[in-house]
């Protein structure tokens, strides 16, 4: 029965909207000619959400970039070989074809077996809550299968997403779910987006102490609330966003010198920053940068500005 209302809801969605063909498909330097990547601006409800749907298609194996902490999420859906994921901490990790990841102490790894396939959901920093059933502070893992979360329900999504035969199709299966989650578990707390974004992307000069008398809560409280809906804490939040930023300004640029970006993002200096970089990836900044990793990575340019960016309503 769940099957057909998805199925028929799904129908019903593709008749009220034209799905217009995936942007940005292309090939990536650095990696083999037959390894496409792609990016999709999900529609305008969602924006304020979701950064994007992407993905990667591959024929043959490869050595996928490792992906590094963040304060974001993403939902990952193989419709083709999944890729076999690791983490520095607890090695090898059995999470079938479909998972949420949320990285915040260290980085995954995948090794993609030939005839890759996948579409992730990249979810904006403390978004995921908008969208989960249960408190981010239970969740427990950085890595979980997609059913420990929205059970039957979320098997049933990957499974619909593995059989359709087009990326429009994914898409459309993907945002359509998206909408209901956003309608069943969406919540409305202005003082907490505002802390989001200034922590965020005010993350090299924000203070706490100044942000909780901004929002009218005081710090006891707010760091309650922010541990429930993030599952960090507020601290966490800031230093893991500062590193997110850093690295994907370092990697975007496909520079080795690191000092000055890290310097306009808030580290003090540079034993500040190669401290903060060994304890999130395990390795120095020069032998990270310096590497092949710097030309295959999954960060992308920003698609809107600090100032432009939509805000959950």
């Amino acid at each position: 029965m769940q099957r057909l209302v998805l199925q028929g809801m799904f129908l019903l969605f593709r008749r009220r909207r034209r799905i217009s063909p995936t942007s940005h498909l292309g090939r990536i330097s650095g990696l083999p000619p037959n390894v496409n990547r792609y990016f999709v601006v999900p529609r305008t409800r969602l924006q304020a959400y979701v950064d994007r749907l992407w993905g990667w298609e591959s024929t043959e194996q490869i050595s996928l970039p490792p992906l590094l902490p963040g304060t974001g999420a993403e939902l990952m859906i193989h419709y083709g070989q999944p890729a076999q994921l690791s983490s520095r901490q607890l090695g090898p990790l059995k999470l079938g074809p479909a998972y949420l990841l949320c990285a915040r102490r260290g980085p995954h790894f995948a090794q993609a077996m030939a005839g890759l396939g996948f579409i992730s959901i990249r979810f904006r920093s403390g978004a995921l809550r908008h969208f989960c059933p249960r408190p981010l502070s239970e969740l427990g893992a950085d890595a979980l299968p997609i059913g420990e979360i929205w059970g039957g329900e979320g098997n049933l999504l990957a499974e619909q997403v593995a059989q359709a035969s087009s990326c429009e199709d994914r898409v459309a299966i993907i945002e359509h779910w998206l909408l209901a989650c956003l309608a069943r578990y969406g919540k409305t707390q202005p003082a907490m987006e505002l802390a989001l974004h200034r922590l965020y992307y005010r993350h090299q000069d924000v203070r706490i102490e100044a942000l909780v008398e901004q929002i009218g809560m005081s710090r006891r409280n707010f760091e309650r609330v922010f541990r429930e809906e993030v599952g960090i804490t507020p601290k966490a939040f800031q230093r893991v966003a500062r590193f997110n930023q850093t690295v994907r300004e370092l990697l975007l640029r496909n520079s080795v010198d690191y000092l000055g970006v890290a310097l306009d993002h808030g580290y003090y200096d540079q034993a500040h920053f190669i401290h903060d970089f060994q304890n999130y990836v395990g390795e120095t900044p020069a032998t990270f940068l310096e590497s092949r990793m710097r030309s295959a990575h999954f960060y992308n340019a920003p698609i809107f500005t600090p100032d432009t960016v939509p805000v959950p309503r």
